[in-house]
């Protein structure tokens, strides 16, 4: 479980974001799970709510709504309708 991940959100608006991250916690639409490199390929529906990434120590939320996600090995992907950086 080496490595990173790539974690990406898009929105029609244009929200564009991409960071390389060692983790990904996400409000599933059956409840929150995590996403660590290695972890096995799905795809959910999410909850609206706070996506959280970690780097080292430092995170840091994205609100998210009416969003999908696609989990792999090494990538989350996570399209929204709308996304927005929490401070």
């Amino acid at each position: 479980m080496e490595g990173r991940l790539t974690f990406e959100i898009l929105t029609p608006e244009g929200f564009d974001f991409s960071e390389e991250v060692d983790e990904v916690v996400a409000p599933g639409s059956e409840g929150e799970f995590g996403v660590l490199p290695g972890h096995i390929p799905f795809i959910t529906m999410l909850a609206n709510g706070d996506v959280v990434y970690k780097s080292g120590a430092t995170a840091k939320r994205i609100y998210v709504e009416n969003a999908y996600a696609e989990i792999g090995p090494d990538k989350v992907l996570i399209l929204a309708d709308k996304a927005e950086i929490k401070g």
